[in-house]
């Protein structure tokens, strides 16, 4: 759909200089014969770690691809072992995404589900013990775990699930962030989210 070609003239436009495009031969991925795949909707980035969702839309060759650019080993902004791949238990099968279950609202505290669905993604990212110290916020609705933090404001879905929204609410307030909920239903008739809406830019 031509969907990457768009957004990489708009980035040239914004005068944006270090851009990596996966579908460019990569010697080091070419012997292993699987071309690099990534959905921005597998790919959560908290301002500490970088956690790639292996799922239908992005696999192994993509979150390689995604370490070599960001880790510090290449000159990158991040330790390589803030890079972390999430084994494909929920994206792909449950939930469509990675981010269709888990996002962040700061550096330290994410969103995600209540029940078996929050723990199997939470315990596959390995978030919320002493080596990565994540706290983790958790919804009756799945829905509501998808938001976008920005610029110290969440952008969260109106899902009109009240605990969940109470329970942001609280969180952002507890943080001293702003929030602002967004009808996403019309999204939602097709499978999407906030994020999916949303491409994040320092310019």
């Amino acid at each position: 759909r031509r969907e990457v070609d768009s957004i990489k003239e708009v980035l040239h436009q914004l005068g944006m200089k270090n851009m990596y495009d996966m579908r460019e031969k990569d010697e080091k991925e070419h012997h292993v014969g699987e071309m690099a795949l990534c959905d921005g909707g597998d790919v959560l980035f908290t301002g500490r770690h970088l956690f790639v969702g292996i799922s239908d839309r992005t696999n192994r060759a993509g979150f390689r691809f995604l370490k070599r650019v960001f880790g510090s080993s290449q000159g990158g902004c991040l330790p390589e072992d803030n890079i972390i791949a999430v084994p494909a238990l929920v994206a792909g099968k449950e939930v469509l995404h990675l981010k269709s279950a888990v996002t962040h609202l700061d550096e330290r505290t994410l969103l995600a589900p209540e029940g078996a669905l929050g723990d199997t993604v939470l315990q596959s990212m390995n978030a919320t013990g002493t080596e990565r110290g994540y706290t983790a916020v958790r919804l009756p609705d799945v829905l509501s775990c998808n938001a976008v933090s920005v610029n110290g404001h969440v952008l969260a879905q109106d899902a009109q699930c009240k605990v969940s929204k109470e329970r942001i609410e609280k969180a952002c307030t507890e943080r001293d962030l702003g929030v602002t909920f967004v009808d996403t239903s019309e999204l939602a008739k097709k499978d999407a989210a906030l994020s999916c809406c949303c491409v994040l830019l320092s310019v």
